[in-house]
């Protein structure tokens, strides 16, 4: 069996997030139920470990197809994420007023 040291984990999670939000991204969406562990759940940790703010909401795939074919985000648990997703609800209010 191979373990990952934590901090090395982390350091990976962070810099995946903080690629991400250097490239503007709005989210990142994973079908992984570990990736969504490892890059939702631990980025308070990880952005201690890689030294920058981080926040970025990470979804499931399942969400995103949710969310494309009208589900509400608190229908699919996104009030459960760490990192906020609270742009997702301006985005739709935002798309339902236009």
């Amino acid at each position: 069996v191979i373990t990952m040291n934590r901090e090395t984990s982390l350091r990976q999670a962070g810099r995946h997030v903080g690629d991400a939000l250097d490239a503007d991204a709005d989210c990142l969406v994973t079908p992984c139920p570990l990736c969504h562990l490892n890059l939702d759940m631990q980025q308070p940790e990880a952005a201690k470990v890689v030294n920058r703010d981080l926040g970025l909401a990470v979804l499931h795939l399942p969400q995103l197809v949710g969310l494309a074919l009208g589900a509400e985000p608190k229908e699919l648990g996104m009030a459960k994420h760490i990192a906020p997703t609270d742009w997702v609800e301006d985005r739709l209010a935002a798309g339902a007023a236009a």
